[in-house]
């Protein structure tokens, strides 16, 4: 399941992190890349400090009050979160995420985006599933998220600056298809609570919701 999700982080939250970023704290992103994936990254990424970590807080929050994305991602724990930045013609060739990042097992990627769509040209990122390649152009406070088993890759900006915070989580629910069917079942349980109240056909989706829930969550 591929999710792009608009607003997610308010204007105002993101212009003050932007702000507050210093641009002599980004560094090359291959310091954090695995072996094959130097190979083809050519980005930047803010340094470790305080004032970075306390910008990632601050939007990972903004994520965890957000109800469809939780729901998407059903998250137990965050493997790691970062902000990037592309400028011309930097780019991020195929690659596949780590499995595994401080001991976390990586089931859902994210993107975050920090710049509005007019403030660069190019960075696509483009995901190749079963059905071949798509891909996407986030502006500010778009989220995509995605199952980080995907091959995937950002294509060369060629003109201003994109800006994002990327993320890793582990999910309550391994299984990619499960939480595709466990999102599906619970909207359709809050359509039918909005079009009818707590109906008989409500009980029986929430019994099925949480059945299935019990069934698969790993906590």
């Amino acid at each position: 399941m591929i999710i792009q999700i608009s607003d997610v982080v308010d204007s105002e939250t993101i212009k003050s992190v932007v702000s507050g970023l210093d641009p002599e704290h980004f560094t090359d992103g291959k310091v954090t890349a695995g072996w094959a994936a130097k190979e083809v990254k050519r980005n930047q990424q803010l340094g470790r400090n305080k004032k970075a970590q306390a910008a990632t807080q601050l939007l990972m929050e903004r994520l965890q009050k957000h109800a469809l994305v939780q729901s998407v991602m059903r998250p137990k724990q965050v493997a790691r979160a970062t902000i990037n930045r592309y400028q011309q013609g930097e780019y991020y060739g195929t690659h596949m995420d780590d499995s595994l990042m401080n001991g976390v097992r990586t089931d859902i990627s994210f993107t975050l985006g920090l710049s509005s769509l007019d403030d660069y040209a190019g960075g696509e990122l483009v995901i190749e599933d079963s059905s071949g390649e798509r891909s996407w152009r986030l502006g500010k406070g778009e989220l995509l998220i995605y199952p980080s088993h995907y091959l995937h890759r950002v294509e060369a900006v060629s003109g201003g600056e994109r800006l994002a915070m990327i993320g890793w989580v582990q999910s309550v629910i391994k299984e990619p298809g499960h939480r595709e069917l466990l999102f599906d079942v619970e909207q359709s349980l809050k359509d039918e609570f909005d079009a009818h109240g707590k109906s008989e056909n409500f009980d029986r989706l929430t019994k099925v919701f949480h059945n299935l829930l019990r069934e698969w969550a790993d906590v």
